[in-house]
């Protein structure tokens, strides 16, 4: 039975990694903004009917061996108000914003916060745009996913379209072709680590999302699926991926009671609220960053302007 609960524990964790985890509960907002402090009232009022209210920010990093190992490719704040609903807040990684750092002010992309000053850089700017505080965070680099897809022995993917993406990272800074057919593909774990990873096909960032969605419950359904004593020895390679390749700062108890009642919710009480340019609050740009060209995402009413971002993450999250 423990080894059933931790089958559960993995998938919580793997949720995590590339959708989103359960954290505290608790909001921050302007004390200009009355409208604002009005909402966030009758939001804690809500909650304090939940048995479980937590905000855990969820970062998903290349890792060592890939190039830019430290970049946060995958950035979602996930907002639990158990039993009542999961909200999963995506941020994008090109996302321009300004910092200060060492004293200095300067102008980068969200995904290298992380490498350029830990947890606490990254979790004070999500802070910043979403006007939701972080009580906890979970990091993984993809080397947890690559590993724990061959402990299961590979997963059976439905790929909607033929995939060719002639600028996938390769080595040394350089790039690569991954391509696959449309239809049923088995994929190991590089195989579907690519998966997830594209980005330079379809709809972006938008269909990456989906892809990843897709391996999720793929894996979901083959720890599900484990015999607690025959397949022991991938239990083992499994925990090993993962006490190796994953880092946060959850409790172990925290952990077994969000996988407790996580599996009471139903899918249509995880809402999404994707910040890009189909929210509209978003505009792209090219510019010259540190001295190279690079395409960026701002909020329309210009940098550091997240008021009408917070705005609509409040009224998403006050919606029954």
């Amino acid at each position: 039975m423990k080894l059933f609960k931790f089958s559960l524990i993995i998938f919580i964790i793997l949720l995590g990694i590339l959708w989103a985890i359960p954290t505290e509960y608790s909001l921050f907002v302007s004390e200009k903004n009355s409208k604002n402090k009005k909402n966030l009232s009758e939001i804690n009022k809500k909650q304090s009917e939940s048995y479980f209210q937590k905000n855990i920010l969820c970062l998903g990093v290349p890792g060592k061996g890939h190039p830019g190992e430290k970049l946060t490719d995958t950035i979602i704040l996930a907002v639990v108000n158990l039993p009542k609903n999961i909200t999963l807040i995506s941020i994008p990684r090109d996302l321009l914003v300004e910092i200060s750092y060492l004293n200095q002010k300067k102008m980068t992309k969200i995904n290298q916060l992380y490498q350029i000053g830990g947890i606490k850089l990254i979790k004070n700017k999500v802070q910043e745009i979403t006007g939701l505080e972080t009580d906890n965070y979970i990091t993984a680099d993809l080397t947890a996913v690559k590993e724990i897809i061959d402990s299961l022995d590979g997963l059976n993917i439905y790929v909607p379209y033929d995939i060719n993406d002639y600028y996938f990272p390769g080595p040394n800074y350089s790039y690569t072709t991954f391509s696959i057919k449309k239809g049923w593909r088995y994929l190991n774990g590089e195989l579907a680590l690519k998966y997830i990873r594209t980005r330079h096909i379809g709809e972006g960032d938008f269909d990456r999302m989906k892809r990843q969605q897709q391996v999720i419950y793929a894996i979901k359904q083959k720890i599900a699926g484990l015999n607690p004593i025959l397949d022991l020895p991938k239990y083992i390679k499994i925990f090993y991926s993962l006490k190796t390749h994953i880092n946060t700062d959850l409790k172990l108890s925290e952990i077994i009671y969000l996988v407790k009642e996580t599996r009471k919710i139903n899918s249509d009480q995880i809402r999404h609220i994707v910040i890009d340019k189909r929210s509209g609050f978003l505009t792209s740009e090219k510019i010259t960053l540190n001295g190279y060209p690079a395409s960026v995402l701002l909020p329309k009413q210009g940098i550091n302007d997240y008021k009408k971002i917070k705005d609509f993450i409040l009224q998403k999250i006050n919606q029954d």
